[in-house]
């Protein structure tokens, strides 16, 4: 590798004395035509050279930086979060998507967690490893590649079906085109001109600043990407998508069903804030418009698509075709229900508080499940006003309880429920319209509390 720079250097001074030398040489042998031929010979033979060594030599023009360090990462620990990694499980998966301004492909890694989680990492691609390149703002822009450790990206972990597979479907709206989002930290980054203040780093407090946070620079617009990826199973066959009014057709790759196609940003788009993304059991709120299958079924995606479950496709089908669901995780009422406390906490400016805590009847060791506390706040625009969900592993027996911030005075209702992997196929995605308090998963126990008034 290290002769690599030097071979190519030495063929572009060659190249640069001929061409020096050309316009004497061609007034001397102008005359004879015979002549001409045979000394353009060596001038053909060097541009092949050259051609054959821009060809060997093109990932050299790309120098390799220091690896990068994550300034924080998915894979926090055994057991809670999405778990870390299973050793042996990571593995680069056998598709290129051209970046819009050219440069390294995009490509992306698969991998499986201890908390029964398959995770997506996305990156710019030179010689089969992932990394980020040093511009927009990164790595001080010192044009070089730095390869991602192994991690997950957030919106890419999902829970694994019955077979060990990884369905998933990620839109990761207005990233830099460098694939490096540790926006703030000292390797620097940059977050779209639409970022809020505190995307941009304006309120970075003291302490903040002192381990090495810092204000956030504005990426140029040109710089940004929408990118589109995911796993749709082995029984997937393509995907169609719409761009310009043109419709576009791409295969899927492997046996995992992947795709992966990258586009400019625009700045007039919905999601257009630092780490924007939204992830779904179909390909949501993007240009994908239909999932082809071997059998030859077709998914056409809908406006409601994002509800997921019946809504997922129309018309209606099993989504995503081909998953297993883990049915051993699965559940009834009667053997989650338990006896929920519920206690008022007085707070120091006289307002309450309600501590809820009750005894798990069953062990969870998946990231998928745990339990979920919702509790409604009378009179708010948006009845659901409290959510508390559990992200570690619980053993059976274990007490597990919240608090919830100050209530305002009134009747307080919420219930508890367990949630599961396969919920995701059945009920909604993570973002929530409704005016009421969302009832999902299998019901653990429920309440009604009157909150007083405060006592000042």
């Amino acid at each position: 590798m290290t002769l690599l720079p030097q071979v190519r250097s030495q063929l572009y001074d060659a190249a640069g004395r001929r061409a020096r030398g050309r316009t004497r040489r061609l007034s001397v042998f102008g005359r004879g035509a015979q002549r001409r031929g045979w000394h353009r010979t060596p001038l053909i033979s060097l541009a092949v050279i050259l051609g054959l060594a821009g060809a060997a030599f093109g990932a050299g023009l790309i120098k390799l930086g220091t690896p990068a360090k994550l300034p924080f990462s998915v894979l926090s620990g055994p057991r809670e979060g999405y778990g870390v990694l299973v050793p042996g499980t990571v593995r680069l998966l056998p598709i290129a998507a051209p970046d819009p301004a050219g440069g390294p492909d995009w490509g992306m890694r698969e991998l499986s967690t201890t908390r029964g989680e398959g995770c997506l990492q996305l990156g710019r691609v030179v010689d089969r490893k992932l990394g980020a390149l040093g511009q927009d703002y990164a790595f001080h822009d010192d044009g070089r590649f730095h390869e991602l450790p192994v991690s997950g990206d957030e919106n890419g972990c999902s829970a694994l079906d019955a077979k060990g597979r990884l369905f998933t479907n990620v839109t990761a709206d207005a990233r830099p085109a460098s694939a490096w989002i540790g926006t703030g930290h000292a390797l620097g980054g940059c977050v779209p001109p639409t970022a809020g203040p505190y995307e941009k780093g304006l309120r970075l407090t003291a302490r903040e600043r002192k381990l090495g946070l810092r204000p956030v620079p504005i990426c140029h617009q040109s710089d940004l990407r929408n990118i589109y990826y995911g796993l749709l199973g082995p029984d997937a066959k393509s995907i169609t998508y719409v761009l310009g009014g043109q419709r576009h057709t791409l295969d899927t790759v492997g046996n995992e069903g992947a795709y992966l196609f990258v586009t400019r940003a625009s700045a007039h788009q919905l999601l257009n804030f630092a780490n924007a993304g939204t992830a779904d059991v179909v390909p949501v709120d993007g240009p994908i418009k239909e999932i082809h299958y071997r059998n030859g079924s077709t998914c056409h995606l809908t406006s409601r698509s994002w509800i997921g479950g019946a809504y997922a496709c129309t018309p209606s089908m099993q989504v995503p075709v081909g998953y297993v669901a883990p049915r051993d995780l699965s559940y009834s009422h009667a053997q989650v229900e338990a006896p929920l406390n519920v206690k008022l906490i007085r707070t120091r400016d006289a307002r309450y508080e309600l501590r809820l805590a009750f005894k798990s009847r069953v062990a969870l060791t998946n990231a998928e499940s745990g339990y979920d506390f919702i509790w409604s706040v009378p009179g708010a625009l948006h009845e659901n006003q409290g959510d508390y969900r559990t992200e570690s592993d619980i053993a059976k027996g274990q007490t597990v309880s919240t608090t919830t911030c100050p209530l305002p005075p009134g009747v307080i209702h919420g219930t508890v429920s367990l949630y599961e992997p396969d919920e995701m196929f059945k009920h909604k995605s993570e973002v929530v319209y409704a005016f009421k308090y969302e009832k999902r998963g299998v019901l653990v126990a429920k309440f009604s509390v009157h909150v007083p008034g405060t006592t000042r």
